[in-house]
């Protein structure tokens, strides 16, 4: 029997009813797998496994104590810039950006009247803005302020995808490329953005997660299957990836602007997952059998790699 140790990411109720369900499917079609928290003393349980054909999964976040001899799957600390390269170079379609750095230049005739300036460390939107091309210009970290996320690391500038008066993401979360999750995301805040560069007219937001958003279930086969694709063709080792895509309303085009190959957070159980699914009545595990689909992709993982 192929042997699977799982990082279960937090003590949280939910998270662990969740990962009883993913041991579960997996033991169904001959996966034996042993649940731990990533603490020295609870680790002492894989004693057993020392000598065994083992592979260990970090689902989420990542772990740099290995648990046992064998691969340790995990996500990867990484910036958007080194994530956008990886993506690139893979082939997912990701808008044309570039590091801002001493001397950036950028040709309106090239990336549009306007572009986006966001912090290649990001958090919830912050920091990211739209800039006329003509004036974007470097500014050194030392010289923005600490609580600006651009002090930390370097700005990034990145073609703006129009996705509509109103701004619309979607999240999509994959497990070794499987869609296990699909919403879509509006916000309806502030001045809508009428035409694709109407930003002169002030107040226009442009990030779709913000606190007056809206969710929706939506099972979009062209979105999904982007997402899919990336994951399996930029990082096929990372378990879990909840990538941000949007489709530009007037060119249909589909782009993916991140995937977060570091998230400590379990999608279905944090605080935030939670109250959104509460408010909007919406159930993320019931979407596609989130679980299950998970512990069939533990088991085909497993199987690739044992």
């Amino acid at each position: 029997m192929l042997n699977v140790v799982l990082v279960v990411p937090n003590d949280n109720e939910k998270t662990w009813r969740d990962f009883r369900e993913i041991a579960a499917v997996a033991g169904k079609q001959g996966v034996r797998v042993t649940l731990v928290r990533h603490r020295r003393k609870e680790q002492l349980r894989l004693l057993p496994l020392w000598l065994r054909s083992t592979v260990s999964m970090a689902l989420t976040g990542r772990t740099d104590r290995k648990l046992l001899p064998g691969r340790f799957l995990s996500g990867r600390r990484i910036s958007k810039i080194e994530e956008y390269q990886v993506l690139e170079d893979a082939g997912a379609p990701v808008p044309k950006w570039t590091e801002l750095k001493p001397g950036t230049a950028l040709d309106p005739g090239e990336w549009g009247p306007y572009v986006i300036e966001k912090p290649s460390r990001g958090m919830f939107g912050a920091n990211v803005r739209p800039r006329k091309t003509s004036r974007v210009k470097f500014e050194h970290q030392s010289d923005l302020p600490s609580t600006h996320r651009g002090s930390q690391a370097p700005m990034i500038v990145q073609k703006f995808v129009y996705t509509g008066e109103w701004p619309v993401s979607y999240r999509v979360v994959t497990a070794f490329g499987d869609v296990v999750l699909c919403i879509r995301v509006t916000t309806k805040r502030g001045t809508p953005l009428r035409t694709r560069w109407g930003f002169d007219q002030g107040g226009v937001a442009i990030v779709s997660n913000t606190k007056e958003m809206e969710v929706v279930l939506d099972a979009d086969p062209e979105i999904m299957a982007v997402a899919s694709r990336s994951h399996r063709t930029a990082f096929p080792d990372i378990p879990i990836l909840q990538f941000d895509l949007g489709r530009d309303a007037e060119t249909g085009e589909i782009c993916v602007f991140e995937c977060h190959p570091f998230e400590p957070t379990w999608p279905f159980s944090h605080g935030r997952a939670m109250a959104v699914q509460a408010f909007y009545g919406v159930s993320f595990d019931n979407q596609f059998g989130a679980m299950e689909g998970i512990g069939r992709a533990v088991v085909r993982k497993a199987r690739e790699i044992l």
